[in-house]
């Protein structure tokens, strides 16, 4: 049982690394709207509990799609996660420029929006 318990601390860790990396340097990207297309749980078993944030977004009149995995530790921090975040749902994505299909969503964004600032959009 211990065995399992340390996977899930290891995928979380790992996962976590990897979303610091991807997000580094994103700070001045550009923001802009994504919209929630959908929104699913992978419960841990071998590993964390994963709030998969389907959504779309348009840059320069194109549209793009991506999929923000965010890991959580327990499974009902993720569940409430994903209740902030229903289907149609709105939230800030920065755009790396001159690569527009490599989104990031950055959770101080989503944090300041949950509290009421907006963020200059494109």
């Amino acid at each position: 049982m211990g065995g399992l318990v340390l996977d899930i601390y290891v995928e979380y860790v790992f996962r976590v690394i990897l979303r610091f990396f991807r997000a580094r340097g994103s700070k001045s990207w550009p923001v802009v709207t994504a919209r929630v297309t959908s929104a699913n749980l992978r419960p841990g078993g071998f590993g964390c509990a994963v709030a998969d944030v389907t959504y779309k977004y348009r840059w320069d009149g194109e549209l793009y799609t991506g999929t923000d995995a965010n890991p959580f530790v327990y499974t009902s921090s993720a569940k409430a996660y994903l209740e902030n975040h229903p289907p149609s749902s709105e939230f800030p994505v920065r755009v790396k420029p001159g690569s527009p299909s490599e989104p990031v969503v950055r959770q101080d964004d989503l944090y300041r929006q949950a509290h009421g600032y907006r963020l200059a959009t494109k």
